[in-house]
């Protein structure tokens, strides 16, 4: 399906457009008013109510761009518009914005299969002690499973400690971070079959992509190569760049190679 796809370099620049706009608007009806209405009551009504529709207009405004980048990014996984989004708001000045970016960067990273980076940088995140908790959970929960998905010389003794040990304030997010890092240890590191990803579902395409990725796993490992094979297929007409859809292409090439 073609058409035209909106990059982020345009939706930011529309956006500001739009604020300026809204705010020579409301300059020039307020200099109307100061000309045309001569009771002082009036005056002071007439202004409050301009600003009060600029206000509401920015609120609004704001609200659609945040859920045009959401949609974007999570569900759309536009990867170009990953790569603007970091690459123009890199040097943002407001600091819950600098947090905001940082925890992007780590999750386009955790998404690449780039790793080492996301533990690099998850690290440097949980150090900080001007960083909210809430947006410390994220980091934490990117770290250990990125660790997990490094380093298979882990136990799963060495894992559980590790996990007894998390700082995750939210329960909710907690649970999650240590039910998916026991699933990823054992598809991955223990190559013993993992039920957690086979009733998921999730409205983020790359969450999506990843519950594919891992219920084939998992059907390896039942010896179903059949279902294995059907899911690995879902996978390859995705980004390569992405680390999962790599993995099923050399999975898939692999098992070529030994028919």
């Amino acid at each position: 399906m073609g058409g035209y796809k909106l990059d982020y370099k345009t939706l930011r620049k529309n956006y500001r457009l739009y604020i300026r706009s809204a705010g020579i608007l409301a300059m020039l009806l307020i200099f109307c008013i100061g000309l045309v209405v001569r009771d002082t009551l009036l005056q002071t009504g007439g202004v409050l109510l301009v600003l009060a529709c600029l206000i509401l207009f920015i609120q609004l405004l704001k609200k659609s761009y945040t859920n045009k980048c959401n949609t974007l990014l999570h569900v759309d996984l536009d990867l170009a518009f990953w790569q603007q989004y970091l690459q123009l708001n890199k040097n943002v000045k407001k600091a819950i914005s600098q947090i905001d970016i940082k925890l992007t960067s780590v999750a386009y990273s955790f998404m690449m299969g780039d790793f080492d980076t996301v533990i690099k940088e998850a690290r440097e995140a949980l150090s900080r002690t001007d960083y909210p908790q809430k947006y410390k959970n994220f980091f934490e929960s990117y770290l250990m499973r990125s660790t997990v998905l490094t380093d298979p010389d882990l136990s799963r003794g060495e894992l559980e400690g590790r996990l007894n040990e998390l700082t995750i304030t939210d329960p909710t997010l907690a649970e999650k971070t240590r039910k998916v890092c026991l699933a990823l240890y054992d598809l991955t590191i223990a190559h013993q079959s993992n039920h957690y990803f086979e009733d998921l579902s999730n409205d983020f395409k790359y969450q999506q992509l990843e519950i594919i990725y891992y219920q084939a796993l998992n059907a390896t490992l039942k010896g179903d190569q059949h279902r294995a094979n059907d899911l690995f297929r879902k996978l390859v007409s995705e980004d390569e760049s992405l680390y999962i859809v790599r993995k099923a292409k050399q999975y898939l090439k692999d098992e070529g190679s030994h028919l």
